[in-house]
């Protein structure tokens, strides 16, 4: 049996691991930012392609793919916009049987409220994520909205040690890397469509996640003061539950194992 080949571009902290997980079940093609990265790549075992701004001469290769997952932060981009109609416009690009695009629950206003994927957004505070959404409606068949991105070697409490935190009755709003993938997977099988926020049910506040993480993780805790008006900004991610998805990871507090 000939195995679908899946594409991913934006091969970094989430992307390998997708590929890894993925890679029994699929032909995966990376994209690599140089030639070094691309020889790492190739010794794991994966067929990988150098792309970057201003060169896109392997969009062929990458795109002649059923699957294709775009995880690429504007801030590694001199003009992330256009790397991205780039791609969109590729010839091969409306050919592919699913594309995801990873995005960011940071779309949604940084004020207090709960956010779903009918929110209306007036004023993103990522305008780059939510411009990028906007160019490829129509185009790209899963966004995936993703909360703060966390598990294995990301453990909050670790980027707070010995710190003031200002704000620390705020809520979080936080996924497991484990849960990002398992999502690709279920809408693939489900075959579904649409804007999806992935967020774990559970939104402790960020003293209760630091200090719990610190202690169990034997980290020096932060400091906290209540100078700064905490947010209680809550990203619902129900909706993919309702279609019967399961989070896996549902306290950021508990995301402090290795896979």
């Amino acid at each position: 049996m000939i195995m679908k080949t899946f594409s991913i571009l934006g091969a970094g902290w989430l992307g390998l691991e997708l590929a890894k997980t993925l890679k029994d079940q699929f032909t995966i093609k990376l994209s690599a930012r140089n030639e070094l990265i691309q020889k790492t790549h190739t010794k794991l075992g994966f067929e990988s392609y150098v792309l970057t701004e201003g060169i896109y001469n392997n969009l062929d290769a990458l795109f002649s793919c059923e699957y294709l997952f775009i995880n690429y932060p504007p801030s590694k981009f001199n003009d992330y916009l256009q790397f991205i109609n780039t791609l969109s416009q590729h010839p091969r690009f409306s050919t592919i049987e699913k594309i995801f695009f990873v995005s960011s629950s940071s779309v949604y206003p940084k004020v207090s409220g709960v956010y779903d994927e009918k929110s209306e957004i007036v004023s993103s505070s990522n305008p780059l994520y939510y411009e990028a959404e906007t160019s490829l409606h129509g185009k790209v068949h899963i966004i995936f909205r993703c909360a703060g991105l966390m598990g294995a070697d990301r453990i909050a409490a670790k980027y707070y040690t010995n710190k003031l935190v200002e704000d620390g009755k705020s809520r979080v709003n936080h996924i497991h890397r484990i849960d990002v993938i398992r999502a690709v997977l279920f809408t693939i099988d489900k075959n579904l469509k649409g804007i999806f926020n992935l967020c774990a049910p559970k939104h402790p506040t960020k003293e209760e996640v630091f200090l719990y993480q610190s202690e169990r993780c034997h980290l020096t805790p932060p400091r906290f003061t209540d100078n700064l008006k905490c947010t209680q900004r809550i990203i619902d991610g129900s909706k993919l539950e309702r279609l019967g998805f399961e989070y896996q990871c549902t306290d950021p507090r508990e995301f402090i194992n290795s896979s």
